[in-house]
C-alpha cells in the first residue's frame, strides 16, 4: 500500500471545500461518508473527464496496485488537475489512512457531541474576540445558527454591555487573566454569570478565551425569594408579639364593656333618649372586641414554636379555625369564602397547628388566585373507611399544564418577585406527607384550581386523647 499528496489545498476561511473522491473501493465509500455534511462538499466521480468538469479543489483518488500507471496516464493527458491524494490499496481491504481518518472524525465527532450537549452557552475565542467555536447552547439563547455565529465577533452578538456592568470577556482578552463575574448584556436576557478562561499554546501564547454563560435570573429570584421569607418569619416573630400586647388592652377594654353592658339595663337610663341605643351599641363592641380576641389567638396559635404533637383532630375544626383567620382578608377583597363541611367525619390523628399551617397556604393561595367578586370554597368528605379529604377550590385562572408539576417545589411561584415566596406549598406539601397523606391537584387553565389533602382517619376507638 501507498499514499502519494502531490499537493495539500489550503481551505480559504471557512468557505466549503468542493472535494472529488474517484473509485469504487471501500476505502472512496468511507473517506465520501467521513467528509460529508462538514466543511466539505463531496462529489462522486467516475473518471478522469469527469474529474475536469467537477469544479473540485481536491481530489481523492482510491486505485489498486495495477490501476495506478493507467490513472497517472489520464491525469497527465489533457489539462492541468486540481491537487490530487492518490491512495494505493486493495479493494478488500481498508487502507491504514481510511482507519485513520475514522478515528480522527469519530474523535472530532465525539468531542462537539460533548460541546453541544453543554447547557450553558460556550464559545472559543481567539485573541481578537472573534468566536471561533460555539455550541448550540448560544444559538439557542441569541435565537441563530450556528453559521450566523461563527467568525463574528463577541460584542457583536451579546451587545454592549448595560450601564455600569462589566465586561469580563473584554478584560480577560486584555490581560489574559481569567474571571467569573456578574455581567448584563443588551442581548441575552437577564444577568448572566460570565467565565472567561484564557488558552495558551505549547509555547506559552494566547490563543483566546474559553467564554461560559449561565442566566442568573432565576438564582436572583430565587434568593430574592429566600430573603422574603426571612422577612416573613421576622414579621411573624413580631406579629407574635403584637398580638400578646394587643390582648392586654383588649381584655381591660372587654371587661369594661361587660360592666357597661350590665348598667345599661338600668331602666333610669333606658329612660334618658340619648341613651336608648346604648346597650345595643355597647353589644356590638363586645362582640367585636371577642371577635379580634379569637382572630388574635388563632395567629398566636399560629406563630407559636411547638414539638409535632400528634392527638385524635376534628378536621371540620381546622377547616373552620383556619378559614377565621383568613376570613377578613376573603372579604377585604370581596372574595366570598364557602364552608362544605360533611357532618359525622371520622378525627384524624394530626398535628392540629401543622395541619391548620396548610390549610391556610391553601387558602392564601386560593386567595391570591380569586378576582374581587369570586369565590373559595373548602369541604370536607369521607374517602372510603379509611380516609378523608379536604378541599379547597377557587375559581381562578388556573394552573398551566407546565407548571402541575413544579407547584411543590421550594421557591417555585409564578407570582411577581415580592409577592410570593413560593415556600407555602412545599412546606403543605411536607406536613401532609410526614401525616401519611397526600395532596392532589385538578386544575385547567381558566378554570380555577382544587387542591384535596387526603388524610387517613383514625381507627375506631384508638383516637387519642380529645
Amino acid at each position: 500500500m501507498a499514499c502519494y499528496t502531490p499537493a495539500v489545498p489550503r481551505e480559504s476561511g471557512r468557505e466549503t471545500l468542493r472535494v472529488a473522491v474517484l473509485g469504487d473501493s471501500r476505502d472512496a465509500a468511507e473517506w465520501t461518508e467521513a467528509l460529508s455534511h462538514r466543511a466539505f462538499d463531496v462529489v462522486r466521480v467516475d473518471g478522469v473527464s469527469d474529474l475536469r468538469k467537477s469544479g473540485a479543489a481536491h481530489v481523492l483518488l482510491f486505485v489498486g496496485p495495477d490501476e495506478t500507471a493507467r490513472i497517472a496516464a489520464e491525469m497527465a493527458e489533457g489539462g492541468e488537475l486540481p491537487p490530487a491524494t492518490l491512495v494505493v490499496g486493495q479493494r478488500d481491504e481498508v487502507h491504514p489512512h481510511t482507519r485513520l481518518i475514522k478515528a480522527l472524525v469519530g474523535a472530532k465527532a465525539q468531542w462537539e457531541g460533548t460541546f453541544d450537549a453543554i447547557v450553558d452557552p460556550v464559545a472559543l475565542l481567539d485573541p481578537a474576540g472573534t468566536i471561533v467555536r460555539a455550541n448550540l447552547g448560544l444559538a439557542h439563547v441569541l435565537s441563530r445558527p450556528i453559521q450566523g455565529i461563527v467568525d463574528t465577533h463577541y460584542a457583536q452578538l451579546l451587545g454592549p454591555p448595560a450601564p455600569h456592568s462589566p465586561d469580563p470577556i473584554a478584560a480577560s482578552l486584555g490581560d489574559g487573566a481569567p474571571r467569573t463575574e456578574e455581567a448584563r448584556y443588551a442581548n441575552l436576557p437577564g444577568v448572566q454569570q460570565v467565565t472567561a478562561s484564557p488558552f495558551r499554546d505549547g509555547r506559552g501564547e494566547s490563543r483566546g478565551v474559553v467564554v461560559i454563560l449561565k442566566d442568573m435570573s432565576e438564582v436572583k429570584e430565587q434568593q430574592e425569594r429566600l430573603l422574603q421569607a426571612a422577612r416573613l418569619a421576622d414579621i411573624g416573630q413580631l406579629a407574635a408579639g403584637v398580638a400578646h400586647e394587643i390582648n392586654t388592652p383588649l381584655a381591660s377594654i372587654a371587661l369594661r364593656a361587660e360592666s357597661l353592658l350590665r348598667s345599661a339595663s338600668d331602666p333610669r337610663l333606658q329612660e334618658i333618649d340619648s341613651f336608648k341605643n346604648f346597650g345595643r351599641y355597647l353589644k356590638t363592641i363586645d362582640e367585636e372586641i371577642f371577635r379580634c380576641k379569637k382572630i388574635i389567638s388563632a395567629l398566636l396559635e399560629f406563630s407559636r414554636v411547638r414539638k409535632p404533637e400528634v392527638r385524635d383532630t376534628d378536621l371540620n375544626g381546622l377547616a373552620e379555625k383556619a378559614s377565621d383567620l383568613v376570613g377578613h382578608q376573603m372579604r377585604l377583597k370581596q372574595v366570598a369564602l364557602e364552608l362544605r363541611l360533611e357532618t359525622d367525619l371520622p378525627r384524624i390523628p394530626a398535628d392540629d397547628g401543622q395541619l391548620r399551617q396548610a390549610i391556610i397556604a391553601l387558602l392564601m393561595n386560593a386567595l391570591d388566585a380569586t378576582s374581587g367578586g369570586g369565590k373559595v370554597e373548602v369541604s370536607t368528605r369521607r374517602e372510603g373507611d379509611s380516609a378523608v379529604s379536604l378541599t379547597v377550590a377557587d375559581d381562578g385562572p388556573g394552573i398551566s399544564p407546565e407548571h402541575l408539576s413544579k407547584i411543590f417545589s421550594p421557591f417555585f411561584t409564578t407570582k411577581p418577585v415580592g409577592q410570593g415566596t413560593g415556600l407555602g406549598l412545599a412546606i403543605c406539601h411536607g406536613i401532609v406527607t410526614a401525616h401519611g397523606g397526600e395532596i392532589r391537584v385538578e386544575s385547567e387553565p381558566g378554570r380555577g384550581a382544587r387542591f384535596s389533602l387526603v388524610l387517613p382517619a383514625a381507627p375506631a376507638g384508638l383516637g387519642a386523647p380529645r
